[in-house]
Parts: C-alpha cells; structure tokens; sequence
C-alpha cells in the first residue's frame, strides 16, 4: 500500500494541494489496507498518520501499511488533525468527505488554511486497478460464479426468490467471500421488470422470467453479475427479449477496449435493443465501475464523457422491462485489457443453458 500514498504524494502538486485529508472507508482501505482507520492524513514532508479508534486499534495496527498509527482522541480530533496541518505548514488542504460540521469546525481551529473537497485526485487512482486489485476482483467474480451455480441448481418450480438467495449466499460465503458485494436481487415473473427489485417469498412459477442479480465480496472488493432463467420452455415473445439483450450484451463486450469512449459502448448495446422495438424499454446506463464499491467510474452511459483505460474494471449489463409481463438482464464484471477484455465472471447463458 505505501506506493499507493506515494502516488497521492506526487499528486498533491499537480492539484496545487499541500496535503489531504482521507476519511471514506472504502479510500481508507486503498490506501492503509486496512478495515479500520477513521481519517489518514497524508502530506508531502512527513510520514503519513492514520487515526483510528481504540476499539479498532489492534486490527488497524495489525494491517495498517505504510503510515503511523494514532488512537484517535474521543474529544480532541480536530486538535490532532490541526497539528498534523500545522507540521506540515499547509495553506490548501485537499478531502474526500467530511460533515459539515466536522469541516466547520477544523475551519474554525485553522482559518489560515484553505479546505478543498477534490474526489477525482483519488478517484484517478482507483479507477485503474493494478495486478492486486485484478486478482481479487477476478477471485469475487469467481465466488459469485459459484453463488450462481448453486442459485441454478435449486431454481426449481415452487421454490421461493428467498431460498434461492440463501443457497447463492451460503454458497459463496463458505468458499471465502466476505459478504454480498450488494442486497441481492431476485425477481420473479411480474417482478423481474423491476430493475431493483429485492428479494421476497414469491414463489416460482411456470413460464416466470427470473432475473437473479448477485456478488460476491472478496477482501474487500466486488464482482457483479446477473443472468436471467426461464421457468419452462421459453414463448416467442420471452426468446425475443432474451436473444436480443444477449446480442446486446456481448456487443458491447466486444467493444470494450481501451481508449474506446464509454458513451459509443453504451451506444453499441442501445442502438441493438432500440432496433429490436425495444429501446423505450432499456431504462438504465449499461455499466458502471467495480472494486471497492459496487459503483465507481467510470461510468458507462449516454451521459459519459469518460474514456475506457487499460486496467478498469466495469460491468456490462443491457436490459428490456415490460412493465406487468417480466423482464430480462444479462451481466458480467469486464476488465479492460492492452488487447482484448476479459470476463470475470463466467456462469453460463445461453438461451439453452438458463431454461429450467
């Protein structure tokens, strides 16, 4: 971890920053690899220093990696905070995320210093993931691979969406996930038109569409996939919506190479669905960053202004909801490659391969 503070060191310049002020969870763990921690605070000249509090300490002592660790006052924390400032001598001070009030307070205690809320200087990091980060978001994808296996063979008429998700559960937990990388999602028949559509005691039936969207979360990054079964032969109707997101879906897969803007691959998708009739009824983005959070850039949509980089790590994931009749989703977690990408999650599905 101490190359990643490192980075954010050479960064500070570039953003006319003199130091920076980590506090969201997840950026505590990218940079420290630890669980713990509630504010690292990083500048130029001197070493790092990680607070933390004393019901966290030993685990933070334990993994904490490249910066001092500090109990964190349960009265004094802007007082910590402001003398670290100060033995930086800081005029502009970068942060991710703090209170309104906890802000206003370190103002007060130092008003010769400038505050400034800079996402993108970690976000600049995170986004490209290094070989680490590849192989633990490569080893989630295949948890949740496993998840979804076990999710198929329990997938039997009458069965509720309920157990369904305790059997994807346990079936990745015992394999040595950490936890859901999400709420699960399972909808059945009616249900599945609705993108977030939880889970709840419905019971499947004949002719359902079954949208199962899952992840797995492996020392402390994610994978996403959905695959969408079909209770029985599937009608015309069903084989349509179905054919039509898969092309979609490994359209832009195809397509999902480094330097190529990421509003063109979510055009590939659309513009295959919207042709199909169907374009009313793709309501979402096609994809979306995965790591440390479930959703980080870049981002995949109409709205992107973004360019898809040798290292992200995004989903893929076209949809058609017809609101009343069921809808269907296909997705995988993709990393973007010098060459081509790669899928990291793999469950089969094929029309013929998700029927049951």
């Amino acid at each position: 971890m101490p190359y990643r503070i490192a980075k954010l060191k050479e960064k500070l310049c570039e953003n006319q920053l003199d130091s920076y002020l980590v506090s969201r969870p997840p950026n505590l763990r990218y940079y420290t690899g630890s669980m713990g921690g509630s504010h690292l605070l990083i500048a130029s000249d001197i070493d790092p220093l990680l607070l933390v509090s004393s019901l966290d300490s030993y685990v933070v002592k334990d993994q904490a990696q490249g910066c001092l660790v500090e109990i964190l006052s349960q009265t004094n924390q802007v007082s910590q905070i402001a003398d670290y400032l100060r033995e930086a001598s800081c005029i502009n001070v970068g942060f991710d995320d703090l209170s309104h009030r906890f802000l206003h307070r370190l103002k007060e205690r130092l008003p010769e210093i400038t505050f400034i809320q800079n996402h993108e200087i970690i976000w600049s990091q995170r986004v490209v993931k290094d070989a680490s980060e590849k192989n633990l978001v490569k080893e989630a994808g295949r948890l949740a691979d496993l998840a979804m296996n076990a999710l198929q063979e329990k997938l039997t008429l009458g069965v509720t969406e309920y157990l369904l998700a305790a059997e994807a559960s346990y079936a990745m937990t015992k394999e040595g996930a950490e936890s859901h990388a999400f709420d699960f999602i399972i909808g059945s028949g009616p249900r599945s038109a609705y993108p977030h559509s939880s889970v709840t005691n419905r019971k499947i039936k004949r002719g359902d569409l079954i949208v199962v969207d899952i992840g797995a979360t492996y020392k402390g990054y994610r994978s996403d996939i959905t695959r969408t079964f079909i209770a029985g032969r599937p009608n015309p109707k069903q084989m349509e919506i179905y054919e039509t997101v898969l092309r979609a879906n490994e359209a832009a897969y195809s397509e999902m190479k480094s330097g190529a803007s990421c509003k063109y691959v979510d055009n590939v998708a659309r513009e295959i669905i919207e042709k199909s009739g169907y374009g009313a009824e793709f309501i979402h983005s096609l994809g979306h960053g995965i790591g440390l959070e479930i959703h980080e850039p870049p981002t995949v949509s109409q709205r992107s202004m973004e360019k898809l980089e040798v290292g992200n790590i995004v989903s893929d994931e076209p949809g058609i909801y017809l609101h009343g009749y069921g809808g269907v989703r296909i997705e995988d977690t993709i990393l973007v490659t010098a060459k081509d990408p790669i899928k990291l999650t793999r469950h089969p599905r094929k029309l013929d391969e998700v029927v049951i």
